[in-house]
């Protein structure tokens, strides 16, 4: 009885083409995954510029001077100093300048961010009143100006409350002495829009 064997051939041009098949399916995948990828970034920028907030965006600039148009046609270029959530502060050599954010026009940025966020100077819990209350300790001469950028008083801080301040009137350039004092004006902390705060010497 003959013993019949049996040849197998193997056509290495199949296995050629089902490489080349694996192939394009794999970089089919690897294209897709990295079009999901690009689509899940664009995404993610997406939500992160619409949800973004005032705070955030100037925190990249602290330190930096900054040009800020307010209400009035007023102008004020200085370092940006610390940010809260409805404020924020600008400062020079001799002046400081606090801000409310329903006064602010426009903000001029510098091209380039500075060095980030400092978390001390992030100051988001900190209530206008306290900040306002830290001039009165400076002793500081003060201008307050009101929503529409008209001055609404001049001299130094007698008392801030809760929700309001009180400030003696005085010349400019002057000590809050008694007999200098020609008034006391009672503010509404609500009617400021900013407070400018000069330093005598």
């Amino acid at each position: 009885m003959k013993r019949v064997l049996k040849q197998v051939f193997v056509s290495y041009s199949c296995h050629m083409r089902w490489d080349s098949l694996f192939d394009d399916l794999e970089a089919q995948m690897a294209e897709q995954d990295r079009a999901q990828m690009r689509d899940e970034i664009s995404e993610n920028i997406r939500i992160e510029r619409s949800t973004a907030e005032l705070i955030h965006t100037l925190s990249r600039f602290q330190g930096q001077e900054l040009t800020i148009h307010l209400s009035g046609e007023s102008e004020v270029r200085a370092a940006l100093g610390p940010i809260a959530v409805d404020y924020l502060c600008l400062e020079s050599e001799s002046t400081q300048w606090v801000i409310t954010n329903r006064v602010i026009q426009s903000i001029s940025l510098p091209s380039k961010n500075g060095a980030g966020i400092d978390r001390r100077r992030q100051i988001k819990s900190i209530r206008f009143s306290s900040v306002i209350r830290s001039l009165l300790r400076d002793r500081s001469r003060c201008q307050v100006y009101g929503h529409d950028g008209r001055a609404l008083a001049e001299g130094t801080l007698a008392q801030v409350a809760k929700d309001y301040l009180m400030i003696a009137v005085h010349p400019r350039d002057e000590f809050a002495r008694a007999g200098d004092i020609s008034g006391r004006l009672l503010i509404p902390l609500d009617s400021i829009g900013w407070v400018v705060a000069t330093k005598l010497n």
